[in-house]
């Protein structure tokens, strides 16, 4: 009983998964696609093969608190994608904070032997997050 976690940009999604326990999270993939209907068919794909339980999305809350404000516009951007989401899949959506994840992703990246995206690293300190205060 995994749960999956994403990290939504316009052009890539990077996707993570956790254990079957709930305990840690690894990255999984980076759905590339601005085709909503692609990604949400991608997404039922990896449910089914993974047998994943709960799905949870970083949310793009600034240093400066602007989620209050009108003009984040990436804010607005993934909860329209969630709100998507919800009228496709009939698991639990949930928003974890994921403000710096992508900057520590991209630290991650940049010390490992192995270089790649960051988008799926993202994702995965983002479940991580979730995973760890749901522990506590």
């Amino acid at each position: 009983m995994a749960i999956l976690g994403l990290d939504y940009g316009a052009k890539k999604i990077g996707v993570a998964k956790s254990d079957e326990f709930g305990s840690f999270a690894m990255p999984f993939e980076i759905i590339r696609s601005d085709n909503l209907q692609a990604i949400i068919e991608r997404l039922k794909a990896i449910i089914f093969q993974e047998s994943i339980t709960k799905i949870v999305v970083g949310l793009p809350i600034s240093l400066a608190d602007v989620e209050a404000k009108s003009d984040n516009q990436q804010l607005k951007e993934v909860k329209e994608f969630v709100e998507q989401l919800k009228a496709s899949l009939s698991l639990p959506l949930i928003f974890e904070d994921e403000r710096l994840s992508s900057k520590q992703a991209g630290e991650m990246i940049r010390n490992s032997p192995q270089k790649g995206d960051d988008d799926a690293v993202a994702a995965m300190l983002v479940l991580q997050t979730y995973l760890d205060k749901r522990r506590n």
